[in-house]
């Protein structure tokens, strides 16, 4: 009975009940327990995905079509990534992927662009076909930082720069982006 109890108040602690993937919670915990020195990984891939244009989805059709676009684009993420990335719901509208050891690194670029035309295709069903689209930013473990709040930072900054250039796009943080002025699709998300 306790262990079942103790099970339960894990899955609440670490899991959004919206989506039913992993919380912020679970990405801290995640992130800490992957480098480790024991953890045998050496390379991270940390992706931001923002869902382009929510704040008129609920202006137009209601928090529920929100909710809907959510959950739509959380079964794309499971569906896209399965069991190759940990996937998590950091914000109203705002997921993090963690893709381990990935060697090719175009790789988490070709997911990007195959989450983002699949979205595209899904829509939302509301009274009429509502457009959905996301935009994606990607950082590096080592290559970017070593520290989870820097690697979060310059993925945040390459979503940030993938908005500016139109939504409904990719980008791998670079140097190019450090002097780019910035305000965080995270903080954004998180004071809405």
């Amino acid at each position: 009975m306790k262990n079942k109890m103790t099970e339960k108040l894990f899955e609440l602690a670490y899991t959004d009940s919206m989506t039913e993937v992993q919380n912020r919670n679970a990405y801290e915990e995640r992130l800490k327990k992957l480098r480790k020195p024991n953890a045998n990984i050496s390379r991270i891939t940390v992706i931001v995905i923002d869902i382009n244009g929510m704040k008129e989805i609920n202006d137009s059709y209601g928090h529920f079509s929100g909710d809907d676009a959510i959950k739509t684009v959380a079964k794309a993420l499971k569906d896209t990534l399965g069991t190759k990335a940990d996937i998590f719901r950091i914000g109203g509208d705002e997921f993090l992927i963690i893709m381990r050891n990935i060697k090719d690194s175009r790789l988490p670029l070709m997911k990007a662009d195959e989450l983002r035309a699949g979205i595209e295709k899904l829509g939302l069903e509301a009274d009429v076909q509502v457009p959905l689209s996301i935009s994606v930013g990607v950082s590096f473990y080592p290559v970017d930082g070593t520290d989870d709040a820097v690697l979060l930072y310059k993925a945040d900054k390459a979503l940030y720069e993938a908005k500016k250039r139109g939504k409904n796009n990719c980008v791998i943080y670079s140097k190019e982006l450090e002097n780019e002025p910035f305000m965080s699709q995270i903080t954004a998300a998180e004071s809405e």
